[in-house]
């Protein structure tokens, strides 16, 4: 694709913040935090380490901050850090918790070597903005004492006896171990009203055989209420150039098939020296016939990329339009740059049109699990939108759109969090049907006690996790399984189920559908009897089936039964010119 930049550069010089005039934001770019409940003493911690070092590649310091909280059962380890990991709800080592919202629990290879899921889950957590701004004014790594501004730049929000928290930090205690919690302080704070600002003063406990030179604060605002950290600031060294994104709005977008679909506005802020911008459009998948275009705040309309100036504290607001000519999903993000700037700013975007049939739910962690399924759907002729879970919970317009979803889980977690939970209990109370499938679902959601939502809308409970057995049987005249024979490792599978779980049916409403050799139950499906919905679960990873003909099965088979209208006729060949339709 050809890249065409203007020539032409304007320079914006609105004011905002908190001028003398009047003129200010509603809200301050977020600063990310991730805070990582490990010990030296844990294998798989080193994987977290190395994964979140990725991220501070990629995301400077004025965007994203991490620091280490040891458990005291090995070195560095304190009554504090202690405390703050039961609290952000660290049952496991690694959990890395962030901005107090997302725990992502173990770290493997993909991680080390990637950075996912952490990149993705930092990426939507910086493009949101934020009600505050915090600034530390001071720090004193001899005495302990440390200072903050917290300024409150939203019109409606508001801290109520909420959080100030001070983290002490020791970097590079050894090659292996830094970004090191050595103390931490918590004060109260009540703010409102925009351009309202309180300073905090406090002072951290000083051991003096600490390396003085490798001490940082770092302070950050907690909502008491959900534990959300709305803001946090270190006093790492900040860069000189910075460029933020705000998006005030879904990322996730949902319109009509035709006309013109038009966003709110999103914004573009520098945050340090006086750079000049290169806004890229980029559209990565659309239908033929789609156009995608953005409008600056003077109203010029762009398809592909547009230049300006932007001196510090100051913003560049932008607004897209999507105009599709068919159903369909189309996905985009926009790129901005400069010669000074070491690192891209990615604002991504989805649009899905109303109209489509499916919607996949891409909640792997990162991997491409959903190609698995695509290709099935491909081959039935089936509409369909593939919702990137890292980038959205889902939003209420799923549970308007969509009677079936299939929800791939592959070996992702954290996944099926209280937010999802609580769109699944809306969704199949609505009678909606779910095919779900996960080799961990059933040890994450049950680990440490059974899981009531598990049992009451998966209609399964959960035996024990790694069965460490690959063939799994049908039963003989189940509608979905009836005949399948299936293998999970090899083949043209993924060849990633190391736990399978072994699940039952929980009440009279659930059958089991496929054993794994030995009779243990692999599967279950569900008619719920007061709502009527229909949820198919596996317990294993639907993407480790080892032939495409059995994934094609499978999944054809559970569609079939699962939708609201049965297709009798040319379903499974995928030409929908000869589908009839009759009622359950």
């Amino acid at each position: 694709m050809k890249k065409a930049t203007l020539l032409i550069v304007v320079l914006l010089t609105a004011s905002v913040g908190m001028p003398t005039d009047g003129v200010q934001l509603d809200a301050f770019p977020k600063t990310s935090i991730a805070e990582d409940g490990t010990a030296t003493w844990c294998g798989f911690c080193p994987n977290a380490y190395a994964g979140l070092e990725i991220v501070h590649g990629q995301f400077d310091y004025a965007k994203f901050i991490s620091v280490r909280h040891y458990e005291t059962s090995g070195s560095y380890g304190t009554p504090e850090t202690d405390a703050r990991n039961d609290y952000n709800g660290v049952s496991g080592l690694p959990t890395v918790v962030f901005d107090g919202q997302t725990n992502i629990v173990g770290a493997g290879t993909t991680t080390a070597n990637t950075g996912e899921p952490y990149l993705t889950v930092v990426e939507g957590s910086t493009l949101k903005p934020s009600p505050v701004r915090v600034e530390i004014d001071s720090f004193d790594p001899v005495t302990g004492a440390v200072s903050a501004t917290v300024t409150m730049y939203s019109t409606t929000d508001m801290l109520d006896n909420d959080s100030v928290m001070f983290i002490l930090v020791e970097d590079d205690i050894t090659s292996s171990h830094t970004h090191v919690t050595r103390d931490i302080v918590y004060e109260t704070i009540t703010l409102s009203g925009a351009g309202v600002f309180t300073t905090v003063n406090t002072s951290f406990v000083i051991d003096p055989t600490w390396t003085m030179a490798n001490l940082q604060a770092v302070a950050l605002v907690q909502r008491v209420a959900d534990k959300e950290v709305l803001q946090s600031a270190s006093t790492y060294l900040q860069p000189t150039y910075s460029v933020h994104g705000m998006v005030p709005f879904s990322r996730v977008l949902f319109g009509p098939p035709s006309g013109t679909y038009t966003t709110d506005q999103f914004t573009i802020m520098n945050l340090g020296a006086l750079d000049t911008y290169t806004i890229e459009l980029v559209v990565d998948n659309a239908p033929a016939g789609w156009e995608v275009e953005f409008v600056d705040d003077l109203g010029g309309i762009h398809t592909s990329t547009f230049v300006f100036a932007l001196d510090n504290e100051v913003t560049a607001p932008f607004h897209v339009n999507v105009k599709p000519t068919s159903l369909g999903q189309a996905d985009f993000h926009f790129e901005v740059t400069s010669a000074n700037l070491t690192t891209t700013l990615s604002i991504p975007f989805a649009y899905f049109t109303e109209g489509l049939e499916i919607m996949l739910v891409d909640d792997d962690g990162g991997e491409d699990y959903e190609l698995y399924f695509s290709d099935v759907l491909d081959t039935l002729g089936m509409t369909y939108g593939v919702w990137n879970r890292d980038i959205s919970p889902l939003a209420v317009e799923v549970a308007q759109n969509f009677d079936m979803i299939i929800w791939n889980v592959g070996l992702g977690y954290p996944t099926l969090n209280a937010d999802d939970q609580d769109f699944l209990t809306g969704y199949l109370d609505a009678g909606k049907s779910l095919f779900i499938t996960g080799q961990d679902i059933g040890w994450e959601l049950n680990d440490g006690s059974p899981s009531q939502w598990y049992q009451d809308y998966l209609h399964a409970i959960y035996i024990r996790d790694d069965t460490n057995i690959l063939d799994l049987d049908g039963v003989s005249g189940d509608p979905i399984t009836g005949g399948l024979n299936l293998h999970i490792a090899g083949g043209t599978g993924a060849s990633n189920q190391a736990y399978p779980d072994e699940i039952s049916a929980a009440d009279a409403s659930a059958v089991e559908i496929l054993h794994y050799t030995g009779g243990f139950c692999g599967a279950v499906r569900s008619i719920d009897p007061t709502s009527n919905a229909r949820v198919v679960y596996l317990g294993f990873g639907f993407e480790g089936i080892d032939s495409d003909l059995d994934r094609h099965d499978l999944l054809t088979a559970a569609l079939e039964w699962m939708n609201p209208m049965i297709f009798t006729d040319g379903f499974e060949s995928g030409d929908m010119l000869l589908w009839t339709t009759s009622t359950p």
